[in-house]
């Protein structure tokens, strides 16, 4: 099997953004959201060649990161929904009852949009703090891609794996051809080697045999 090499790139929010995950909107202090993208590359190996084949085969699902500091929502000096309501509504996008399982949602932000991330699973949620009117928890999500799209991904990669393989195959051929035209370096060697020996023996007029000639 192919090696496997991922490039990445990691983008970070630079100011507060809302974030709108389902029917919830979060908001996301500066610098609290990450998504990091990669990229995947296979390395060939060719027999016979030194060194392997680069080739970008696809690119695997973005990963998002979202740290949240929840408190009281207040309005007027007035507290409209506390720290544990808002958490609840999160705590229900994750998972919202004991026998539910979780369906892929819609995602809109200025930084999900920018690396074209439309759908998404919660794939873990951890709450850090739970005080009376603070909660701090983070999200990790996984971009959603539809099982017919993820099918045809696949079935891309592929196809570029096997052109790899074949120009491969093809480079090998040509180096086999290469060597026919001028002929085994190894062999010229060795008959060089043969030939310095008879002159040395035969003396500096020695030129060579010619073929089917014995001078031993």
């Amino acid at each position: 099997m192919p090696d496997e090499i991922v490039q990445t790139e990691q983008l970070t929010n630079e100011e507060q953004i809302e974030c709108l995950i389902g029917s919830v909107t979060l908001p996301v202090p500066p610098r609290r959201m990450r998504i990091k993208q990669s990229l995947n590359i296979d390395e060939i190996e060719i027999k016979g060649r030194s060194g392997k084949i680069k080739q970008p085969i696809g690119y695997k699902d973005a990963q998002i990161t979202i740290d949240l500091e929840i408190c009281d929502k207040e309005e007027g000096g007035i507290v409209v929904e506390t720290a544990r309501e808002r958490f609840e509504q999160v705590q229900r996008l994750f998972r919202a009852s004991r026998e539910a399982i979780q369906e892929p949602q819609e995602i809109v932000s200025t930084l999900t949009d920018a690396c074209g991330i439309r759908q998404v699973l919660i794939r873990e949620l951890e709450v850090h703090d739970n005080e009376l009117d603070y909660i701090s928890c983070t999200l990790q999500l996984t971009e959603f891609e539809s099982i017919e799209n993820q099918l045809a991904a696949q079935s891309q990669e592929q196809a570029t794996v096997d052109d790899a393989e074949k120009k491969g195959e093809e480079a090998i051929a040509g180096d086999e051809k290469l060597d026919e035209a001028f002929g085994n370096p190894d062999d010229d060697y060795l008959k060089d080697q043969y030939e310095q020996g008879k002159a040395d023996a035969m003396g500096e007029n020695y030129s060579g045999e010619l073929p089917g000639q014995d001078t031993g």
